[in-house]
């Protein structure tokens, strides 16, 4: 079932091993690209309201957030 490879899925921390899995099946890939690839590591701008109020609604894409960074600085890696 689905519930147990999203378990599986979630202990991956690594997103290029989650692409590799990805890439090995169609229900692997349907499961993981993007709500898993997408989510699993954010670089952010503390001032980035939008980013903050759309985790807060949607807390199953805020429960696969591994790594989160936050910067106070105006240019950040994804500006």
């Amino acid at each position: 079932p689905d519930e147990i490879l999203e378990a599986i899925i979630s202990e991956i921390e690594n997103p290029q091993h989650l692409l590799h899995l990805a890439l090995t099946q169609k229900r692997f890939r349907d499961l993981i690209i993007p709500w898993h690839i997408r989510y699993r590591v954010i670089f952010a701008k503390i001032s980035d309201i939008g980013l903050w109020e759309h985790l807060a609604s949607r807390r199953d894409l805020a429960s696969r957030v591994h790594m989160l960074d936050i910067t106070t600085r105006e240019h950040s890696l994804d500006s």
